[in-house]
């Protein structure tokens, strides 16, 4: 019981591990194209994306790695099953991001049906419906190409995986 535990919890570690590389390294690429502070980046995360996506992004990213390091440590049966959760956990990215794309048009809309639509109002209106615009498709921009990524990941992984299973019969070559 305690050896799967810390299993568990090392492969959970792991996992955060590369989250946390990788949030790094894109905080500094930002820093260095940019030239604007990394609290910068996290009050835009905020406002444009919302605490709520980030949070279940996080966590969904966080599940496939963790089915990609169970892809290198199990045998051929868990391994078709690390597999299969990864991509489930993938496509939940995706669905999270077009949800997400949907709730800010679907927010924006409201906002406009709402909004007493006047010379003296109008230019909060617009800036309320950008917005929830700007949310609706940055999810989009952000969870769609994140989720292609780990899918990539994970399909490379399981052919490699396979392709060191079978070893190349010379003879056939011939």
């Amino acid at each position: 019981m305690i050896d799967i535990l810390c299993l568990k919890l090392n492969q959970s570690s792991q996992a955060l591990s590369v989250i946390l590389g990788l949030s790094i390294i894109i905080i500094f690429t930002y820093v260095l194209i940019t030239g604007n502070d990394p609290y910068t980046l996290f009050n835009w995360s905020l406002s444009v994306l919302g605490l709520t996506f980030i949070i279940i992004l996080f966590f969904l990213i966080a599940c496939s790695i963790i089915c990609i390091i169970n892809m290198f440590q199990d045998n051929l049966l868990k391994r078709q099953f690390w597999f299969e959760s990864g991509l489930q956990f993938s496509n939940g990215i995706s669905t999270i991001a077009l949800t997400y794309t949907l709730l800010g048009i679907s927010l924006g809309i409201g906002e406009l049906s709402s909004s007493k639509l006047d010379i003296l109002t109008i230019d909060q209106t617009i800036s309320k419906l950008t917005n929830q615009f700007s949310m609706a498709f940055m999810t989009s921009v952000i969870g769609l190409p994140v989720a292609a990524i780990l899918k990539s990941l994970l399909i490379i992984c399981l052919e490699h995986l396979k392709t060191k299973e079978k070893p190349i019969n010379i003879n056939l070559i011939r």
